[in-house]
């Protein structure tokens, strides 16, 4: 087995909290332990990033020599207000709800660069944090999907214990099941939220009345500082980061219209050659970042109430509206027609 030994890159980097959830799990299992971990890691006492590389393989071994599919729920409940440093501890004091979603989604960076979030509100003000895997469309593997469920049930976790209760009306949206059919309505007990299939992208959907109730563990002396804390460690992070990077220059664009990789890689102040290495080290290449970075702004821009489609096309840089469906329904299986209808309906019935 091959131990997290690995220099992580900036863009495969986790927190190592997530590998001490993963350690108390296995001991609940009665797992042993040296079977997955280099004895006394980091004795030195120093908090490195570890690779997700080497986690995600620990992970998913664990998963299926514990032979419960329930593990990565179950590794969340270990999730305490230091498993995760500053990162943790700001969620935790945050004034309300709506807070902790606001800082969860802006500095997750510090838990794991391989998973961006993202904080939406829906024109009836609900909350949805929409979870973004780095990787290509319809290219992840099994071990991808029981990474991100231990990153869903741990933000579930958080949300919970924070507010010293259960959220009524907690929904998760997923693409598929990626698990056996007979073990969803387990999942939703453990994780006491209604779980749904076919979302074009993974959604923590939370009702508006719940977004400003003061949480339990607020704490109005520890947040501003954890926080300030955390927004340094955040920034530091970021600048690593070439996924984010990538995003965060096509956000500054009026229109994806003749974009490419050459100036997307020139406004970056690198080379295209550059650029191509630093994505292909992470698994990815600019193609299939674009194709994500369309994907997440056409979700947000349907979620409009006053912008038609074809203007949403023009954004995304699609000489019409037909293009720009052909290319919705590859990533996602249906037309954006379709899917706006749905959720318009999905939304009145609310």
């Amino acid at each position: 087995m091959k131990k997290c030994e690995s220099a992580p890159l900036p863009t495969y980097s986790i927190h190592k909290g997530w590998l001490q959830l993963l350690q108390k799990t296995a001991r609940e299992y009665g797992l042993n332990c040296d079977d997955y971990f280099p004895p006394q890691p980091h004795s030195d006492g120093s908090q490195p990033l570890l690779d997700v590389r080497d986690v995600r393989q620990i992970h998913h071994r664990m998963f299926q020599d514990s032979k419960d599919p329930l593990f990565s729920v179950k590794a969340s409940r270990w999730v305490s207000p230091l498993t995760f440093g500053s990162y943790t501890l700001t969620l935790w004091t945050a004034p309300n709800l709506k807070s902790l979603l606001k800082d969860a989604c802006n500095f997750s960076v510090a838990i794991g660069s391989p998973i961006q979030v993202r904080l939406h509100e829906t024109p009836q003000g609900d909350a949805e944090l929409w979870i973004i895997n780095n990787e290509p469309l319809n290219k992840e593997s099994h071990v991808t999907y029981v990474g991100v469920t231990l990153y869903i049930a741990t933000m579930i976790q958080i949300i919970r214990q924070a507010s010293l209760s259960d959220i009524p009306g907690l929904e998760v949206k997923l693409i598929h099941w990626p698990f056996e059919a007979q073990v969803l309505p387990q999942f939703e007990a453990e994780m006491n939220c209604k779980i749904s299939l076919g979302s074009p992208i993974r959604k923590l959907c939370i009702k508006r009345q719940h977004l400003f109730t003061p949480l339990a563990t607020s704490d109005p002396e520890i947040y501003p500082s954890t926080r300030a804390l955390l927004r340094k460690r955040a920034a530091e992070l970021e600048t690593g980061d070439v996924v984010l990077q990538v995003y965060n220059t096509l956000d500054k664009l009026p229109t994806l219209a003749n974009i490419s990789g050459e100036k997307v890689a020139a406004k970056m102040l690198i080379s295209i050659r550059t650029l191509n290495r630093r994505l292909a080290e992470v698994n990815t290449c600019y193609r299939g970042v674009v194709e994500k970075y369309k994907l997440e702004k056409a979700l947000h821009l349907l979620n409009q109430p006053n912008i038609n489609m074809t203007e949403i096309a023009f954004q995304l840089g699609f000489s019409d509206l037909s293009t720009f469906s052909r290319a919705f329904k590859r990533w996602t299986g249906t037309s954006p027609t379709h899917l706006n209808r749905n959720e318009s309906e999905n939304q009145i019935k609310v």
